[in-house]
């Protein structure tokens, strides 16, 4: 064959191809060459077809490329072998065999054997022609899907990852869902939101529903991400509508691994070791520094510079000296030396004569409290196959992980058990089963106090962390050290029996029946504490804490889950593909939970009911909810040009009155494959792909609250009226108002979008732009006189509305023995309120225009002078001089004046007065929005690639905006008085220091201010744009490397496939934040341990380095 004819082309389905794929296509009939033989076929006898043979191969790309790794396996055996580096193979199989051969990203072939050596041409598989999207009740090709899904690549986002929580793995993954951590303990669970959230009522709970196997679950961390095949997101109601009420905040759907009748026996083992430390924490300022800032805000306070008995005047001598004699090292948890003179001042001073006594020793408070790597690990074991007619998959996963304190450290420890089975009974009926087991117990110390909150709450000093003749002082240690133990432990078991029969062409019922346990129990054993009391007399230890308790909670959740639906797929005039879907479903749910305490433990060894003798309580609940449905799906298609889909469904839901429970909400979509005309030849090489598409829907929401619709009335414990015979009986609330009419909000979606592809879909762009109202919101009705001793009731009379977009670009690229990736998203929305009942239009309540997350304040000035006052012949301040205006009405408690070094604010309405007005949208004076506590534009993106065996994956994920006000201790100096100051906090302002980043001194500034309608703060710390927190952030979110093994090495050891891999997580951030050292990740609560005022004080976010071991026999 000459060089001229070698390059003769031509076109086929818009693709090139050689002259040799002609005569494959030729030959073969199917446009796609499959083998090319490199000897001529010789006749076989009947002798030699039983002989075994040794065929050798080469397997390559269309352009001759060799392919590595590629599977090539004797078809109906376990005889099977790897290409290696030269895309060579070499295997014994019996004459006549058919050979499959397989690699990730192109299309699998079968090859007859008719010779030694043959050469296998593999044809890529970028087209998305064949790839399946999961969708509600089924799956579709995902060149046909005309709603806003997005699909997770599994194996990069949650394979070989020290992750046990499925959440956390998909942050940044998906664009549009918006994952946020409190915290970074072991046992923290992060939020969840697709699109922002979606109401206001019920505390704006906008959780989407997540389907694991066709089946309800609420708590990801019962699964594990190795069992996980194949995640999907659903975002509009065209999507979501099927699923009913509970998915109207979108879906994430989830199937999990089983067996296929191509899969031979395999064992798959997988491990993780790893090692987790700190990302971001704060750290003290050195003692001195500390106790000359207490003196400063103690002097300008007019107070004695005195915090529990220590005078800090006194003790500042001792601290200088201290760190003199210590190399200005901080000191590790040890037994603490007292004083013996100026020059050797030890730890503390004891005065003999009250006991009491002055700290100033440095300590090391990172050192000593946190681990430097605490330890986690996972292992995981699979079996899947095929007998005969059935398929299986089997697997157990086992995972630790340890907490970050050195003391006495939490623990997690999860059990895992999955098994799916699949047979076919007959040609036309398949059943099967699924069963899921899960045991995580969750152990951490009863300190009776936040181990995180209060080894930050005081100066360093304050409370040592050391020892007194080998006993610990009160402080965090002493109360870990001793602390009794609260362990939850949560036992999940799910059953699932399902069959699918095929009952006429085209026409498929699947029935499916779902049966869930769901059990918690608590142990939680309160014991006393003891030790030396740093807060009072320190001559000898004493019992800190004297009471005992046992307290024991038990929850039990039991739900069912029955679908039935039916499949009905044919075409008419080969053009006309319709696909019609109709079913119902029933969902129930009953929930018990029980709670007992007995205090006074006769023995704290023996923590038993019956081994007490104090105060008693018993508490409990019963809950029961139910939702039914029918639904049905239309799907049809022009020549798969023209798509629609059409979807409606019938609800019902026991959250509301009987003559409210029944809803329709309809949802329909349209699609347009533009790059499949005619008209598009000449442009297909370069855009090989296009789609328009556009959504419209309407689904219903009952996550309202429970019983809104049921009047009731509210005990009141503490509170009792003496009755006529002098004994106390029991209050009662006014019963409450409500609406008899409450029924559906309902969540209207519209959405555009646009998919690309270009280059044989090498490089494919999706873009989304999405509009989401919530209709009939429950929001407060029309305002009730005070006298009438109850609140208003809630009625669907608010509204909400969130427009967004979002934009997916990923490509992927062959070069010889190269393959290499990158895929990014984008993604940002704004949610404004357009209905509210609030006339008056109050900053602190939500009203029609507010756009959700706004922050009000202060727009900051600069530092008062002293060119600003006026003053007596005194020197003392008299007023403001002429053109600065008043800030006086801001003065909020103690003795603080504005002077020079206070924070002046911009007067922005010009009246020459600093005021929030009346605090409302039409007289705020000179408040504005100075931020949002949205996160926007967050994003994401993967870059790796691989080559000869070796693998890397990098992947980024940050947010473009993102703001935040606190006014906790580690953003404001002395927030709450008498907390620590932080080595972040040093720049604060003095006459020697009048560009300093803080103000000057003064205590207590987290609340009590006397502008109403914004957040927390006063004086200096008004909510205002100077300290405004900046959250933005990018993150190297995880970086992975793999190698795996050469086959001529596994084979030695009767592998099939051997990797190695290293991971490390949080490797490294650029944060705009550099004054809060708090991780931007952490998420500030409305209430709790990680409230605005004391935000930060929480387990710590951290970077995770990690080995792992993935084995295929």
């Amino acid at each position: 064959m000459n060089e001229d004819h070698k390059q003769t082309r031509f076109t086929y389905r818009g693709k090139l191809l050689t002259a040799a794929a002609i005569c494959g296509t030729l030959l073969f009939g199917n446009g796609q060459i499959y083998a090319i033989p490199t000897i001529p076929s010789q006749n076989l006898g009947i002798t030699e077809q039983m002989q075994t043979i040794t065929v050798n191969g080469l397997v390559t790309d269309h352009n001759g490329e060799p392919i590595i790794g590629a599977n090539v396996l004797e078809k109906g055996t376990s005889n099977g072998s790897l290409t290696d580096i030269n895309g060579k193979f070499t295997l014994n199989v019996q004459q006549g065999a058919i050979l499959q051969i397989s690699f990730i990203g192109y299309k699998s072939q079968e090859i007859k054997v008719q010779q030694s050596t043959i050469k296998v041409i593999l044809t890529e598989d970028n087209e998305m022609l064949d790839e399946v999207v999961v969708v509600g009740y089924g799956s579709q090709k995902k060149v046909n899907v005309t709603g806003a899904v997005s699909t997770v690549d599994v194996n990069k986002a949650l394979e070989a990852k020290p992750q046990m929580d499925v959440t956390k793995a998909l942050q940044g993954v998906v664009p549009g869902l918006t994952i946020l951590n409190t915290q970074g303990g072991i046992n923290e669970q992060p939020s969840m939101t697709i699109r922002g959230v979606g109401t206001l009522s019920n505390s704006e709970t906008s959780n989407p529903l997540i389907i694991v196997d066709g089946v309800p679950l609420d708590d990801l961390s019962l699964i594990n991400p190795q069992d996980i095949a194949s995640v999907s997101v659903l975002k509009d109601a065209a999507s979501t509508s099927i699923y009913g009420s509970r998915a109207a905040f979108g879906v994430v759907l989830i199937t999990t691994k089983q067996g296929t009748k191509k899969d031979k026996f395999t064992i798959n083992y997988s491990n993780n070791f790893a090692w987790s430390t700190p990302s971001i924490l704060p750290d003290y300022a050195d003692v001195p520094s500390q106790l000359r800032a207490l003196i400063e805000v103690n002097e300008r306070n007019g107070t004695d510079p005195e915090l529990f008995g220590m005078y800090l005047d006194k003790m500042l001598p001792y601290a200088e000296a201290w760190q003199e004699q210590h190399g200005h090292k901080k000191a590790g948890y040890r037994e603490m030396q007292p004083f013996q003179s100026m020059d050797n001042v030890g730890d503390y001073y004891l005065d003999p004569t009250t006991g009491t006594a002055m700290f100033y020793a440095d300590w090391d408070v990172v050192g000593i409290m946190y681990q430097n790597w605490a330890p986690s690990q996972s292992h995981n074991v699979n079996v899947q196959g095929t007998s005969g007619k059935t398929t299986y998959y089997l697997s157990v996963g086992y995972d630790k992980k340890e907490g970050q304190l050195n003391f006495n450290p939490d623990q997690l420890k999860r059990y895992n058990v999955n098994a799916n089975i699949t047979s076919d009974v007959t040609d036309w009926l398949q059943i099967g089963g699924r069963f899921n087991f899960t045991d995580r117990t969750y152990t951490e110390p009863n300190t009776r106090r936040t181990p995180y909150q209060y080894m930050w709450r005081w100066g360093s000093f304050f409370e040592p962390l050391g020892t007194i003749n080998g006993t610990d002082l009160r402080n965090t240690i002493m109360y870990l050290k001793q602390a009794g133990d609260t362990e939850t432990s949560t036992n999940y078991v799910r059953m699932t029996g399902f069959a699918k029969a095929k009952l006429a062409k085209g026409l498929t019922v699947n029935a499916d029946y779902t049966y869930n346990v769901k059990n918690l129990f608590q142990d939680m054993v309160g014991l006393p504490v003891s030790g030396y009391n740093t807060w009072g007399n320190m001559s000898a230890p004493t019992d800190i804490q004297t009471d005992s308790y046992l307290q024991q909670q038990s929850e039990k959740t039991t739900s069912y889950a029955f679908n039935l639906y039916a499949n009905y797929e044919f075409t008419l005039a080969n053009k006309h593909n319709f696909n019609i879907m109709v079913g119902g479903n029933a969902e129930g749910e009953e929930y018990y939970w029980h709670r007992s305490k007995r205090e006074g433990l006769l023995n704290p060894d023996q923590p038993e009911f019956n081994l007490s003798n104090g105060t008693q309580t018993v508490s409990g609940r019963h809950i029961h909810s139910a939702t039914a449905g029918y639904f049905g799906r239309i799907n049809y298609n022009w020549n798969e040009i023209w798509l629609l889909e059409l979807n409606g469904r019938l609800d019902g839901s026991s959250s509301f009155p009987s003559s409210d429970r029944w809803a329709f909400f309809p949802s329909g979509s349209l699609g347009y494959r533009f790059s499949q005309e005619g008209y598009f030849d000449n442009l297909r090489n370069i855009i090989s792909n296009g789609k328009l598409r556009a959504s419209f829907g309407e689904i219903g929401n009952e996550a309202v609250g429970e019983d809104m619709f049921i009047s009731t009335i509210n005990s009141l414990s503490d509170r009792y009226w003496l009755g006529s015979d002098g004994t106390f009986v029991n209050m009662y609330d006014t019963p409450s108002l409500v609406s008899s009419t409450l029924t559906w909000e309902r969540i209207r979606t519209f959405d555009i979008g646009l998919d690309l592809g270009f280059m044989n879909n090498e490089l494919n762009v999706s873009f989304d732009w999405y509009q989401r109202k919530t209709l009939d919101m429950l929001a407060p009705g029309v305002t009730l006189p005070d006298m009438l001793g109850t609140t208003e009731p809630y009625t669907n009379a608010g509204s909400l509305r969130t427009r967004g977009w979002e934009l997916n670009v990923s490509w992927n690229k062959r070069f010889g023995d190269f393959t290499v990736y990158a895929n990014g998203n984008l993604s940002d929305y704004k949610t404004v309120v357009t209905n509210w009942n609030n006339p008056s239009g109050i900053l602190s309540d939500y009203f029609s225009g507010k756009v959700y997350g706004d922050i009000y304040g202060f727009e900051t000035d600069r530092y008062f002078t002293k060119d600003d006052f006026t003053y007596d012949a005194n020197g003392n301040r008299t007023g403001y001089a002429q053109g600065v205006a008043n800030q006086d009405g801001l003065v909020s408690g103690g003795t603080f004046e504005y002077g020079p070094g206070d924070i002046k604010f911009k007067d922005l309405n010009g009246d020459g007065v600093i005021d929030g007005g009346n605090g409302t949208k039409d007289d705020m004076g000179d408040l504005k929005v100075i931020g949002n506590s949205t996160p926007r534009f967050q994003y994401g993106f993967r870059l790796g690639g691989s080559w000869k065996g070796i693998d890397l994956d990098m992947y980024f994920q940050g947010v473009g905006k993102w703001d935040q006000w606190s006014t906790g201790a580690f953003v404001m100096p002395f927030s709450r008085g008498a907390d620590g100051i932080y080595a972040n906090q040093m720049d604060y302002w003095t006459e020697e220091n009048t560009d300093a980043f803080y103000p000057r001194l003064y205590p207590g500034n987290g609340s009590g201010g006397t502008v109403s309608g914004i957040a927390d703060g006063k004086n200096n710390f008004y909510p205002q744009s100077k300290y405004l927190i900046d959250r933005s952030y990018l993150r190297f979110k995880n970086l992975t490397v793999g190698y795996t093994l050469p086959q001529e090495w596994t084979k030695k050891c009767f592998m099939q496939k051997a990797r190695i891999y290293f991971t490390a997580e949080n490797l490294c951030e650029l944060i705009n934040n550099s004054y809060a050292p708090v991780d931007p990740e952490i998420d500030a609560s409305d209430t709790g341990s990680n409230s605005n005022g004391v935000w930060g004080r929480v387990a710590p976010i951290t970077r995770t380095i990690s080995f792992g071991l993935q084995v295929t026999f």
